[in-house]
Parts: structure tokens; sequence; C-alpha cells
């Protein structure tokens, strides 16, 4: 069973960065995974500019072309007039949905990146080793996420995956590997915050009263550098997640209607609240 839980993905990368994910009853919810539905895709899919193929195995099982024309395990199947419609309405249900689960694991990446990267920044890190491997470590989370999560001119393509198992070596990877980084880079920490307070003036007292007002100002500037692009996201997952909803209740009005999709379940949803 493989199983997609919408922006938890997202969530489990973004909670991996700094304190902006909040979770206050009076702060908006800005890692969002935990509000929305969990959503099991028994296949991969991949949507093409003309047509939409199920995977198992590395095998079509299911194939609409231009929205009408159905194929199962590689033959074609006559459709009524009233078969017809309800292909044409998931198959476009499909070709809205699938880009926006895609997209959603990309932005994320590029969401959790952009936080992380202004923790570096602020910290005077950027020009050392500490940036180059961020940079590395991203390099090859985008490229994990591009093999099970990826679009190009105009195709999207959902792998056919175990999403938890993926979810969550997504977040010990990055989570493992930031902490590694800092771990390496105390001595170039303790030497920007040296160069921090000594830029201040007054006593010690002041100089770290100073130097922690300057950290909380960094933290709010991440804060504002993010929010809106995580909040937004989440918002897209939401919608995301209702419009399967509708869109599993149709797969199942084409399954008992159409008897060569009696045993095709692609979507299965369950509230996650």
């Amino acid at each position: 069973m493989n199983k997609l839980i919408i922006a938890g993905f997202a969530s489990s990368l973004l909670l991996s960065t700094p304190s902006w994910a909040h979770n206050d009853e009076n702060e908006h919810n800005y890692s969002f995974g935990n509000q929305n539905c969990s959503v099991d895709f028994n296949y991969g899919v991949v949507v093409e500019n003309n047509s939409i193929r199920f995977i198992e195995n590395d095998n079509t099982v299911v194939q609409i072309n231009d929205q009408s024309q159905l194929f199962v395990e590689g033959k074609e199947v006559k459709l009524t007039a009233s078969q017809q419609a309800m292909v044409n309405e998931y198959a476009s249900g499909i070709n809205e949905q699938i880009p926006g689960i895609v997209n959603i694991a990309i932005d994320a990446v590029e969401i959790a990146f952009n936080a992380i990267t202004h923790v570096v920044t602020g910290l005077g890190l950027e020009e050392s080793d500490a940036g180059d491997r961020l940079d590395a470590v991203f390099a090859n989370i985008k490229e994990k996420v591009n093999e099970k999560f990826n679009h190009d001119n105009g195709s999207y393509f959902l792998a056919e995956q175990n999403f938890d198992e993926f979810e969550q070596m997504m977040e010990n990877e990055l989570a493992d590997e930031v902490e590694a980084i800092v771990s390496d880079s105390v001595g170039s920490i303790l030497i920007a915050v040296g160069k921090a307070m000594n830029e201040e003036e007054g006593s010690f007292e002041e100089k770290m009263e100073a130097f922690g007002e300057r950290m909380e100002r960094m933290g709010e500037n991440i804060e504002l550098a993010v929010e809106d692009k995580a909040e937004k996201l989440g918002e897209q997952a939401e919608v995301i997640c209702q419009n399967l909803k509708s869109l599993d209740k149709l797969e199942h009005e084409l399954s008992d209607n159409v008897d060569a999709l009696s045993d095709f379940d692609l979507i299965n949803l369950s509230d996650e609240h």
C-alpha cells in the first residue's frame, strides 16, 4: 500500500527547520501537515499531455487517453455514453490534482532550504564549509524528491513507493545532516558570535542582551521570509485534500459501473485530525 500524507512530507521537512513552525494555540500552524487528510495511492501515476497511466511494478495497469479512451491491462474497454462521461470527469480530476501534489512536495523542499539558509546567513556561516555542505545536502534531497515527485515539460510523475518510509527517510536525512553540520561548525559559530558581540557597545551583560535581541530579530526575519509561503502551501494542500475526497467518490462510482475497473482503487482517504 503506497501512502501519501498530503503535506506530511512537506511538514516533515519544515519541522526540521527553526521555530517558525508554530504550534501554539494563538499562532498559525505553519507546519500544516497534521491538519490534512491521509491519502493512500495504490499505484504510481504518470500524467502526460494526452494520457494518464497507472503503474504497478513498472507495468501500466490502467491507461486513459485523451480523457476518453480507456485501456485496462493493455486492452481497450468499450464505454457507454454515461461511462464515457465518468471517465472524462475522473481523468480531468487526476489531471488537476496530481500536479498539485507534485508541486507541494517540491515547493516544501525549497521552503525548508530557504529557512535553513537564513539561519546559516544569520550566523555568518555562508562562506564556510557549512554553507557548502548545506548546498550539497539539499541538492541530494532535491534529486531524491525528483525521483519520487517529478514534472517535466507538462508531464507529472508520482512514483510507486511507500510514502511513509520516504517521508521518514527525508526527515531523518535532513535532521541528521543539519545536526552534523552544526556540530562540525561549532568553532565557526563561536567565532561569529564573538565577532557579533564585539560589535556591540557596553558591558558584557549589555552585549549579551544586545546579541540576544539580534538573534531574536534573525528569527523574526526567518519567519517573515517563509511563513507566507508555508501557509499558502498548507492552504493548497487542504484544497487538494478536499478535491481528492470528491475524486475518490467518483472513482468508486466508476469502478461500480465499469466491470473492467471493478478491482481498480487508486485513492483511499482518511482524516488526520
